[in-house]
């Protein structure tokens, strides 16, 4: 059957939309310095590293792939027992692409945040965090594949013969985006604990340009909110998760709830996380899709995976297929002098 010709019309159509709307993951709380930079270093170990994989709507013939990376850690930088402050540093990479025409964005950002100790204890931190992040973004197509009207022959398509098109082979432009985010951890006790915070990106609405269509990226706001209550009558913890993005026209709203059940516990005289467990969640995205999550961990590692079922319009299109998602996460803790966050019990903890 013969295939419909790709137009400029369409390429800029294409264009005005992905930059209204920058990635995302289903799985957000597994890379949090994705969209806050003031999450750099939050966390209770000493290293953290996370992989991404996201292939959206797989039922049409070329889906959009998302693949990420990001490791951060925090950094103690006083001597002084009574100090608790530190720093965050970061590094995230996200690459995007979709389409015969290699669409292609590429998102390379670093991010340091500064962690102010309000207060807490060695067992229950209280921390406030202020972080800002510069990200190189670069997109790109490839005409090399594309096919036009004026290269059908009646019965395919014959590359070799001229498209008149004035766009041939790669284009590329590319930027410089700035952000910043604050973030607030409290550990009420050992059995809850809270992290919140907000952050604007793309603040200063970087140009972006392509087949002479000029695009400025949006700003987008990104809020989000993560418990841990592990109660004492109970081998569980829960952990309920809120995340909202708006950049222009376009928002993300993401509520759900995951259990982590223990299947096995670490070991009493070790101070080093070896256990096995196992979590099981499901959320909703506002107007757009319903997933579900299943991760394993186990010792410093962790298995995620999530599919998307759509629950817009869009689903009398691809059948309700939405996308899958793969998340591989590494924490260690390397048992040196550290902040009261990383000195927080291996089992519990945001």
């Amino acid at each position: 059957m013969r295939k419909t010709a790709l137009t400029l019309a369409f390429f800029t159509a294409l264009l005005t939309s992905q930059a209204q709307q920058d990635f995302h993951y289903s799985q957000f709380f597994a890379s949090p310095i994705t969209y806050n930079p003031a999450n750099t270093g939050a966390f209770e170990d000493d290293i953290r590293g996370t992989l991404n994989y996201r292939s959206q709507y797989g039922s049409v013939a070329e889906p959009y792939k998302t693949f990420g990376l990001s490791v951060d850690a925090p950094i103690k930088i006083s001597n002084d027992a009574y100090d608790q402050n530190f720093l965050g540093v970061g590094l995230t990479v996200v690459n995007d692409n979709a389409g015969t025409i290699d669409f292609n964005q590429l998102h390379i950002a670093g991010s340091a945040a500064y962690a102010i100790d309000l207060g807490g204890t060695e067992q229950n931190p209280h921390y406030i965090s202020l972080g800002l992040q510069v990200a190189f973004i670069q997109r790109s197509m490839n005409f090399t594949n594309s096919t036009w009207e004026t290269q059908w022959t009646g019965t395919n398509f014959n590359q070799s013969t001229s498209s008149g098109e004035a766009y041939v082979g790669d284009l590329t432009e590319s930027n410089v985006s700035l952000g910043g985010g604050i973030s607030w951890f409290n550990a009420f006790s050992d059995n809850a604990r809270i992290l919140a915070g907000a952050a604007v990106l793309n603040a200063n609405t970087p140009s972006m340009e392509l087949l002479g269509q000029q695009n400025d990226l949006l700003r987008k706001y990104t809020g989000h909110v993560s418990l841990a209550v592990a109660p004492e009558t109970q081998s569980v913890i829960y952990y309920p998760n809120v995340f909202v993005m708006f950049q222009g026209p376009n928002r993300i709203i993401d509520v759900g709830s995951e259990i982590e059940f223990s299947l096995w516990e670490r070991t009493e005289f070790t101070d080093h996380r070896n256990n096995l467990s196992m979590n099981l969640g499901a959320y909703y995205r506002v107007q757009d899709a319903i997933y579900f999550i299943g991760r394993v961990n186990y010792y410093d590692l962790s298995l995620g995976v999530s599919y998307d079922f759509t629950a817009s319009q869009l689903s009398e299109n691809n059948n309700g297929q939405g996308g899958v998602e793969l998340v591989i996460g590494y924490r260690t803790t390397f048992n040196g002098p550290g902040t009261n966050r990383q000195k927080l019990i291996r089992s519990k903890g945001l």
